[in-house]
């Protein structure tokens, strides 16, 4: 009761100050700063053909589960489900205010009500929290923003929440962001920490991995602008610490510096024409769960002799696009992804921490269609994803495989202010 109580004060809290800084204009009163609050209201209905791999009640569809059998050789998991939501309605404030250091000055706080994990569904959450300072060459972000891997302008235009994930990367990290203007490119330098997307490991999920190896995640990046088109590339790196200490025996704990090293390259585009957009992305990487991406990593030694447990990063390739027409009442669309599990570098001698150690490859394709009146919008998007489910061998090349695909049928309605 308390949890939900502190929702409504934060609420009404921005709805009042949201009230006052109108009143404040309507008076023809001087003001350095103003809130502006934009969103939508939200609701989906969905329909599964087989139970999945998911998140948030659902909202976020991944792939299919694999194959459970009982007693009479029939699968537990060909079963189909529905559910309803309205928990991914958002509200967004944008601050401006003057200048400060001789740069514009942005700040910007986004909620919904998705909760941080599955336990907490309906719970308000936090988006986005950063700050913004811009100047003719540069601009200077800090706060909870979009990982570089994420490129807001390139993300497919999905109705449904996943965004185009296990295939297009989706984390949200707080960071340091630092841009360079120059001409047509734009050069992008990042170092960031986990909190809601975060690495697995011994102690489950948990951004303690990252903390612990005293580095934040790094990324660089360049765009090209070239009218309104859109092309870039990026490389990441990323150093994690699964364990302070090892244990072989009861009373035998020993301190542990072992770590994961990880990288990540991508490449993406977003063509802009009069009728058509399109827009695709190429990623290649290591480690990369806390973008609900194939992969993860593995105990590759396990030394009781020296006290040690080392790892080895697994890999994945991600290929995606999505093109949508851009009529002004009604729009067409249509989403095609691609991942493969590209192994690691084996033999295993302990755990696998990760995602879909025993899917060979996913694809997905999900057409849509929206229809818009005023600030309403009604959407309708059916999602056909397979995984390709089998063994791993001592490299995590997983072969024999047997595919098994869902159907997902989904109608949304957002009223958006």
């Amino acid at each position: 009761m308390l949890h939900k109580t502190r929702h409504y004060i934060i609420i009404s809290a921005m709805l009042l100050s949201s009230l006052a800084v109108s009143a404040q204009k309507a008076g023809n009163t001087p003001s350095d700063w103003g809130i502006h609050f934009s969103g939508f209201v939200n609701a989906q209905a969905f329909f599964d053909t087989r139970q999945i791999v998911e998140a948030r009640a659902g909202m976020v569809s991944l792939f299919p589960e694999n194959a459970v059998y009982d007693r009479n050789g029939e699968d537990i998991n060909a079963s189909a489900g529905f559910n309803q939501a309205a928990m991914t309605s958002r509200i967004r404030g944008t601050i401006t205010g003057p200048a400060a250091l001789g740069a514009q000055t942005l700040g910007v706080i986004e909620t919904d009500f998705t909760g941080s994990s599955n336990a907490d569904n309906n719970g308000m959450r936090l988006r986005e929290a950063w700050i913004g300072l811009n100047w003719k060459r540069v601009s200077f972000l800090v706060g909870q923003y979009w990982h570089p891997l994420y490129v807001p302008t390139i993300r497919p235009k999905t109705i449904g929440l996943n965004l185009g994930a296990p295939f297009h990367p989706f984390a949200r990290h707080n960071q340091i962001r630092l841009t360079y203007f120059a001409g047509a490119f734009d050069i992008i330098a990042v170092a960031a920490s986990q909190r809601d997307y975060s690495n697995t490991g011994p102690d489950g999920r948990t951004p303690d991995y990252l903390r612990n190896a005293a580095l934040p995640n790094l990324d660089l990046q360049i765009q090209w602008h070239p009218d309104d088109h859109i092309a870039g590339v990026g490389f990441d790196f990323k150093m994690i610490q699964p364990r302070l200490s090892v244990t072989f025996s009861p009373g035998t704990e020993y301190k542990s510096n072992e770590k994961v090293s990880s990288f990540a390259v991508t490449a993406f585009m977003k063509l802009d024409f009069p009728a058509l957009l399109i827009k695709s992305q190429a990623v290649w990487g290591q480690n990369l769960t806390e973008f609900i991406m194939l992969g993860g990593y593995i105990e590759k030694l396990i030394d009781s002799i020296g006290h040690r447990i080392t790892y080895s990063p697994s890999s994945q390739l991600s290929l995606w696009a999505d093109l949508s027409t851009k009529g002004k009442s009604v729009k067409f669309g249509l989403f095609a992804g691609y991942a493969a599990n590209l192994g690691y570098d084996g033999p295993a001698a302990g755990k696998y921490y990760g995602l879909g150690q025993d899917i060979a490859y996913l694809y997905r394709i999900s057409p849509r269609v929206e229809w818009y009146s005023g600030r309403f919008m009604l959407g309708l998007e059916t999602e056909y994803t397979v995984a390709a489910y089998g063994q791993a061998d001592a490299n995590g090349i997983v072969s024999n495989t047997k595919e098994f695909g869902n159907l997902r049928c989904l109608l949304a309605a957002f009223y958006f202010f």
